[in-house]
């Protein structure tokens, strides 16, 4: 019970610094050291990413808010990339024992022209606490599109869980598991070694928020990232590094209030 008044107290905090919080979708490591806006970076923001990927991906990250255990989410997931329609799988874990948001997720993309993508991802979001008697979920869909107006530049536009259907007890607040998002970015690599991106974001509980970042390469294999996050201000930094088919990213955010966050990416493409 102490864990659980703990973990309220906690949460309570986060939703007067950070307004809306979505534990169980968060942006891998790489996105979250530019900032965070993942519209046109990965697929769990935007499913239309699918169709422009060029390899099948396995990724798992670890992300601890604040150096708290309770308040770390655990992730992973898989891109099978094929010339019918790319199809991906997601799952994710935030909380301990007594408390715990779950995410299952399934999405696919596909081309519909020459610079156009569009993508439909359902998940099921499950909330399960010693709190309740009975467990509560919902279900709710994303809708994706990603177009490519010009060489090197790629602008995304996402709808996160729209609709949405409570499922379980019905006496169970979950709205806050599940609040629909809609998200516009661009990415724009400049040269081979720099790329900046950026976002704009509203949902229920935020009408507006954005996101700046860039990657450097300053030689092979290796990258250096920054970016900032508004509402509150954020900023991130990060680093990645790529041996062999398998990335390995760390990305660290700084709130003024909280303090810092920090995580742990690991990919493996092919």
């Amino acid at each position: 019970m102490r864990k659980i008044t703990m973990l309220l107290i906690l949460g309570w905090l986060l939703c007067l610094a950070v307004h809306a919080i979505d534990n169980l979708r968060i942006p891998d490591l790489r996105t979250l050291g530019i900032g965070g806006g993942g519209v046109t970076e990965m697929p769990l923001y935007n499913p239309a990413l699918l169709a422009t990927q060029t390899q099948s991906k396995l990724y798992a990250n670890y992300y601890n808010r604040y150096s708290v255990s309770e308040l770390a989410t655990v992730s992973g997931g898989f891109y099978y990339l094929n010339d019918v329609i790319p199809a991906g799988l997601e799952i994710s874990s935030f909380g301990y024992d007594e408390y715990r948001e779950s995410l299952f997720r399934l999405s696919m993309g596909k081309q519909v022209a020459e610079k156009w993508t569009v993508g439909i991802a359902v998940q099921y979001v499950l909330l399960q606490s010693e709190l309740f008697e009975e467990s509560s979920g919902r279900i709710s869909a994303d809708i994706g599109i990603s177009c490519c107006p010009v060489e090197n530049v790629l602008t995304g536009l996402s709808i996160l869980h729209m609709p949405s259907i409570k499922v379980g007890d019905k006496n169970i607040d979950n709205e806050h598991i599940a609040s629909y998002s809609v998200q516009l970015g661009f990415s724009w690599k400049v040269i081979n070694t720099v790329l900046i991106t950026g976002s704009v974001d509203n949902c229920d509980e935020e009408p507006v928020s954005g996101s700046f970042g860039m990657e450097y390469m300053p030689f092979d294999d290796f990258k250096i990232r920054a970016g900032v996050r508004t509402s509150p201000l954020r900023p991130s930094l990060g680093v990645g590094y790529r041996i062999a088919g398998i990335d390995a990213d760390i990305g660290m955010v700084y709130h003024s209030v909280l303090g810092v966050s920090m995580g742990l990416g690991i990919s493996f493409s092919f």
